[in-house]
């Protein structure tokens, strides 16, 4: 059964087979997961029309502050969606258990593409702070 998330983890990131940035662990809902296996990454777009940029154009009043166009004006909030970096994220898929004896699922990790990173096949090479990260899906 796949499940779809969109929760905010924590990711403690290392260097696998010369590969830096790869999640070696995670922490979701109090729970800390250990990463068995890497089964592949990729990189994906985002849905830009779900990004908070583009409701604060819109005045939406939920979006955060930070993406807000006070400043700079709707012009910059915009280029700030069309942003490479913004619209695309890196997935990671790992086989993970909750602890050394936990059962193992199939876990979907995503964090924001950093510039720089144009090839689907490369790790970032910024360490990512733990707090981009996103649990997207899980299979248990």
């Amino acid at each position: 059964m796949v499940r779809r998330f969109s929760d905010t983890i924590h990711v403690r990131s290392g260097v696998q087979d010369g590969a830096e940035g790869v999640p070696v662990q995670f922490l979701w809902r109090g729970r800390l997961y250990v990463v068995r296996d890497v089964l592949s990454h990729w990189r994906e777009r985002s849905a830009w029309w779900e990004h908070s940029a583009v409701a604060a154009v819109h005045g939406d009043a939920d979006a955060p502050a930070s993406t807000a166009p006070a400043s700079g004006g709707v012009g910059t909030a915009v280029r700030r969606v069309l942003e490479v970096g913004v619209l695309e994220r890196v997935v990671w898929r790992v086989e993970a258990s909750a602890g050394r004896a936990g059962v193992v699922g199939v876990y979907d990790l995503a964090h924001p593409a950093r510039p720089g990173t144009a090839a689907v096949s490369e790790v970032p090479a910024t360490p990512v702070p733990e707090d981009e990260w996103q649990l997207l899906r899980v299979s248990d």
